[in-house]
């Protein structure tokens, strides 16, 4: 790594190490909290590397390099593929997966189809269940874009605070998740 100009670092990092976990990013939502501290030990790794910094956090590694984790990363491809199911450009698969009311017959915030939900592994760690709950706390400004090219360019820039996924809720060891 020496030996290599940063701008070569960064280019090696992005095309390998990032390249892998944006491949099939809705897959990579439902990994165990163990799984996801791997994968973001081998971003800070990268970032380390690529800054040649051992001693700031991960969290000022990744404003550095104006990135968010995986896991945020993730988060905005779920938001991208639901806003496509909304204004109806997605594929008549994904519209399967995230079932939606008809608007004009029950209007308001909640326009998903929720199932009754019998267990965690099909239930609630499903995309079905998921969706709806990350639609709720996109910002209006970003569901009422017009465009995907336009929508696809400001997900970029948010970053979900209060994020709904297993992954980022509290577990108590004996108890289970805390909301």
């Amino acid at each position: 790594a020496p030996h290599m100009a940063f701008n070569q670092r960064r280019l090696i990092m992005r095309a390998f190490i990032n390249s892998q976990f944006n491949y099939c990013p809705l897959v990579w939502m439902f990994c165990s909290r163990r799984l996801n501290h791997k994968i973001n030990r081998i971003h800070e790794r990268a970032l380390r590397t690529v800054y040649n910094d051992d001693h700031s956090s991960f969290e000022e590694l990744l404003l550095k390099d104006n990135a968010v984790t995986v896991h945020i990363k993730n988060i905005q491809a779920l938001a991208i593929e639901i806003y496509k199911v909304v204004n109806d450009i997605s594929p008549e698969i994904m519209k399967l997966v995230f079932p939606m009311k008809d608007v004009r017959r029950y209007p308001g915030e909640n326009i998903f189809t929720t199932r009754n939900v019998h267990s965690t592994h099909y239930g609630t760690s499903s995309l079905s269940h998921l969706a709806p709950k990350v639609w709720k706390i996109l910002p209006p400004e970003l569901k009422n874009i017009s465009s995907i090219e336009l929508f696809k360019l400001r997900i970029k820039s948010w970053n979900p605070k209060n994020c709904p996924c297993k992954l980022c809720k509290t577990y108590a060891c004996r108890i289970g998740y805390i909301d």
